[in-house]
């Protein structure tokens, strides 16, 4: 279409949006074009996509076009190259269709001639006083300024009305003979015609660019509107907020009311409605029910529940339907822009529940696989690090039941030793377990209370002291600490599983440094071995569930679990825990071991020794 061509025309608009809706249907794509020059648009558009054959519907139009070489048809069968051109004619009456259009056209459209004759109206009055007070003025140019009124502001056909009665007003009260419609010079003949032509060419180009300007501005609203609800849209990962917006989206495009339905267990079930929540009857859904399980449009203006109020359009994504969205009866007229802009936004709002959808699923998906990882490491370690020891317990018992006081005493001193290492270290490892699964479950319970940070860590390194060996552990405290809103049992725990793997992985003889302070915001732990430390690599993921330095096939080495665990513990009292290595000089010149630092908040910031 033209620019410049009305939008209006009810009856022509609503054939060819079911023509559109038709191709469509039959699994055609459909474009809508617009420019002046239609026949170079639509060759340029086929070029473009390669098209080769063009289907055109001829009626019976105007035979002085046909002359005039302005027929879509003849001009199309003439600029054609490389394709071809199929004419189908229509055999229907078209003139009494244009006659019964034109008439409401024209009702509603009284205001801009009656602005026109106003205009020439206004040029007479002013003419008529320059011709009494000066001689020899150009009246004319006052009527094309009139004429030229009438078409910016009411468009062609007031314009060329404005032309005309100002060509008759004209000749009557200005040229020889006064006061008749007879001209009596060849001159003023051909003045009239000049000045006809004039105004009719001039009031045709200013409607013509008052059309476009209004063209352009309905797609800028368009485009706007359209850009709003994108930007809306885009960061909604709940399918339910999704549906709000675009129900509020549609609404505004539509200037009426709006519904979405989204399906839940096999039912479309109302989500979100703009500006209220409408009151759906039994009639309603099964309009809604028809557009979801047949992807077609349903309700008012369609052919199936003509008689609900609502239309019902299913809302088609990237992949399938997600849901029904509704717009209230007879808001919106058929093959409007209005209508398009609201179909547009209800395209949109389609792919952004689609994408809420596939956001949660992604979601959920990760969380099984996280589970499936948890649960594959977890037969990991307990097929290895559960079964270690219960074979050590195991076999020692048995050999004590069987063999008795037949043993030497140092040995069944040995293997009485032995039972009670494994059994305290299986009790570590389901100890882990559990508090692993307590984090990852959400059950953790944090009894905060305030505490003095060296207190948990005397009893945190007296419960490791039997497990140091040859190690010594050194321990530097000030004088004084802040207290800090902390679960003890939780912070000492944390201390526990660092210490115990500081002592998994330094050599004996080697010093084990447990040390506190404050600084404004936060008492800081710190504990410090000179294991052979950490690669850089890895200090990242030092804190994973299940990371291991070196093979689980070592006896002497936990499940992985009691880094992972001390984490999740100091972080949910609010706390930091950071990992930093190499942090010395080795005996044989080579960086190695290994400080993990904790932050635990103060309630208050105060001033530190160093200030």
């Amino acid at each position: 279409d033209r620019p410049s061509a009305s939008h209006h025309v009810s009856g022509s608009t609503g054939k060819l949006s079911e023509a559109l809706k038709l191709a469509e249907q039959l699994g055609g794509r459909t474009a809508v074009l617009s420019g002046d020059d239609v026949v170079r648009v639509v060759l340029d558009y086929a070029h473009s996509n390669h098209v080769t054959q063009i289907v055109l519907s001829k009626g019976r139009g105007s035979q002085l076009s046909e002359w005039l070489g302005r027929s879509l048809a003849t001009e199309l069968l003439r600029r054609a190259q490389g394709i071809a051109v199929h004419i189908i004619t229509d055999g229907t009456e078209i003139q009494a269709d244009n006659r019964r259009v034109a008439a409401p056209k024209i009702r509603e459209g009284w205001r801009g001639y009656a602005v026109g004759v106003v205009c020439v109206a206004a040029a007479t009055g002013l003419a008529l006083f320059l011709d009494r007070t000066f001689e020899r003025v150009d009246l004319g140019v006052i009527y094309l300024t009139a004429v030229l009124a009438a078409g910016a502001i009411y468009g062609l056909r007031p314009a060329l009305a404005a032309a005309t009665v100002a060509f008759l007003i004209y000749n009557f009260l200005f040229l020889q003979p006064q006061f008749s419609f007879t001209i009596g010079s060849p001159t003023d003949v051909l003045t009239l015609l000049v000045f006809w032509g004039v105004a009719l060419t001039t009031g045709a180009l200013a409607g013509r660019v008052r059309e476009q300007a209004r063209a352009a501005q309905r797609r800028a609203s368009a485009v706007s509107a359209l850009l709003a609800a994108s930007q809306s849209l885009s960061g909604i990962g709940d399918r339910n907020e999704a549906a709000r917006i675009l129900a509020e989206q549609a609404s505004a495009a539509a200037g009426s009311g709006a519904t979405v339905l989204l399906p839940h267990e096999n039912e479309l079930v109302f989500v979100a409605g703009s500006p209220r929540k409408p009151d759906m009857d039994a009639e309603t859904m099964a309009a809604a029910r028809w557009a979801w399980e047949k992807g077609e449009p349903a309700g008012f203006a369609t052919g199936t529940l003509p008689q609900v109020r609502w239309t019902f359009h299913p809302l088609q994504g990237v992949r399938d339907r997600v849901g029904v969205a509704g717009i209230e009866a007879a808001a919106l007229a058929t093959g409007s822009d209005e209508e398009k802009l609201a179909l547009a936004v209800l395209d949109q709002g389609a792919v952004a529940i689609e994408r809420a959808d596939l956001a949660g699923q992604a979601l959920e998906t990760e969380t099984l696989r996280r589970t499936d990882r948890f649960r594959d490491a977890l037969m990991n370690s307990v097929s290895h690090d559960l079964r270690t020891p219960l074979s050590t317990l195991l076999g020692a018992s048995t050999t004590l039941i069987e063999l008795g006081n037949k043993l030497k005493p140092a040995i069944r001193a040995d293997l009485l030793l032995s039972i009670r290492e494994e059994a305290e270290r299986l009790s570590r490892y389901v100890g882990d377990l559990l508090d692993m699964t307590r984090l990852e479950g959400g059950g953790l319970n944090i009894r905060a209370d305030w505490i003095d940070v060296r207190d948990v860590l005397n009893a945190a390194a007296k419960r490791v002291a039997r497990r140091l060996g040859d190690r010594k552990l050194v321990r530097d405290f000030p004088a004084q600490l802040s207290l800090v809103m902390v679960d003890q049992g939780l912070l000492e725990q944390a201390l526990v599983n660092i210490l115990e793997n500081a002592v998994t992985y330094s050599p004996d003889g080697s010093n084990i440094e447990l040390s506190a302070y404050e600084d404004r915001g936060a008492v800081v732990i710190s504990i410090e071995d000179e294991g052979r430390g950490i690669p850089t690599s890895e200090l990242e993921r030092v804190f994973d569930k299940f990371r291991r330095m070196e093979a689980p096939s070592d006896r002497t080495k936990g499940a992985g679990l009691g880094l992972a665990i001390s984490k999740g513990f100091i972080e949910a009292m609010n706390g930091r825990i950071a990992a930093a290595s190499p942090v010395m000089d080795g005996p044989d010149g080579v960086k190695c071991g290994t400080r993990i630092l904790i932050r635990l908040p103060k309630a208050v910031a105060t001033h530190s020794e160093a200030d």
